[in-house]
């Protein structure tokens, strides 16, 4: 008779092996399921994969935004990207590189010529002394975010427990939470940390969701993600009243659902724009009028329609949502075996 023992090293492997999660793909991305040492499932959506832009520039502007960075094909990596702004905010000074490449730039040039004549100019912006007269680019407000996909959604009814006063903190409403990737950046504006107002899509069929909004901050530059929350949750303090022999809890019911999602957020430029020519001269209509060297152009006169003035982030990614409704507390027999 013969009697052998199967290694220990094989069966840990066996372990392991048994322990790696599996894909589930039905949401458009990864969605984990791990094995617990139970035998049971747990679900794990991973935050998305920042996605690599083949092509991107940093001009000798974006240099002197870093402060003395000599080289200006450097790819900032995204720790040194995330220290360059102390705060986010909605808008950025302007300089000429990012005027540049505005797609109506063009035109600008053009009024010029138009107005006061060829010749040789420099063109200055938001110069020292003129603070009443800026140029910026900011963020249109709201930046819309749209549902990509069907909703993959799981709904339950969750206990909750009292404290030891019998009071119970009934949160309900609903909460979105969406990550997101940057996967096109613009040179305008390029690396600045940016805030804006987010609005997000009602995946619901409450009318009071159609215009959940919430502020969302982020870097226009590649290898950079974001997170929003909006939510209109409310918490409410309830008291259940003791029964005798039985267990006295809150109950509410909660639903959770993950929805890819896409948007684009769009800066505009606004403001003043100063060229100088090397010689004085009066405006061509008015040739007999006072001549200066120095003439300002309001961007949003000439570049009426705002496309002309604009450049776009897109980002992509998914939101987590759940909404808690239908709370009412309930008392059960307390049964002792």
């Amino acid at each position: 008779m013969f009697s052998f023992s199967v290694p220990a090293a094989i069966l840990l492997s066996l372990q392991l092996v048994s322990a790696l999660p599996t894909l589930d793909r039905r949401a458009g991305f990864d969605v984990q399921h791990h094995r617990n040492a139970d035998g049971s499932l747990s679900t794990v959506f991973p935050l998305p994969i920042p996605v690599t832009t083949t092509k991107w520039a940093m001009k000798e502007s974006l240099n002197r935004r870093n402060e003395g960075s000599d080289s200006v094909t450097t790819l900032m990596k995204r720790s040194s990207l995330s220290k360059r702004g102390q705060a986010a905010s909605p808008c950025s000074l302007l300089d000429l590189d990012d005027v540049q490449q505005l797609p109506g730039y063009a035109q600008l040039e053009q009024h010029a010529r138009d107005t006061w004549g060829e010749g040789d100019w420099t063109i200055t912006i938001n110069p020292a002394g003129y603070k009443d007269k800026p140029a910026t680019m900011c963020v249109a407000d709201p930046v819309i975010v749209i549902q990509t996909g069907d909703p993959v959604c799981n709904q339950t009814r969750v206990d909750i427990q009292p404290d030891k006063h019998d009071h119970i903190k009934v949160d309900e409403g609903y909460t979105n939470r969406g990550n997101w990737n940057i996967t096109n950046v613009t040179e305008a504006a390029h690396a600045i940390f940016f805030s804006g107002n987010f609005q997000m899509p009602n995946i619901t069929n409450m009318t009071t969701l159609d215009s959940i909004q919430t502020m969302g901050m982020f870097i226009n530059a590649p290898l950079n993600s974001f997170v929003t929350t909006a939510s209109n949750v409310t918490i409410k303090d309830t008291q259940v009243t003791p029964v005798p022999d039985k267990r006295c809890i809150g109950t509410i019911n909660e639903q959770t659902c993950i929805i890819p999602a896409r948007g684009r957020i769009q800066l505009v430029a606004t403001g003043y724009i100063w060229f100088t020519y090397k010689t004085k001269r009066a405006p061509l209509a008015t040739p007999n009028s006072g001549k200066h060297k120095r003439y300002t152009v309001r961007i949003e006169d000439v570049l009426k329609n705002a496309t002309d003035r604009s450049a776009w982030i897109d980002f992509n990614g998914y939101m987590n949502t759940t909404m808690r409704t239908d709370y009412f507390d309930e008392c059960r027999w307390n049964f002792k075996l």
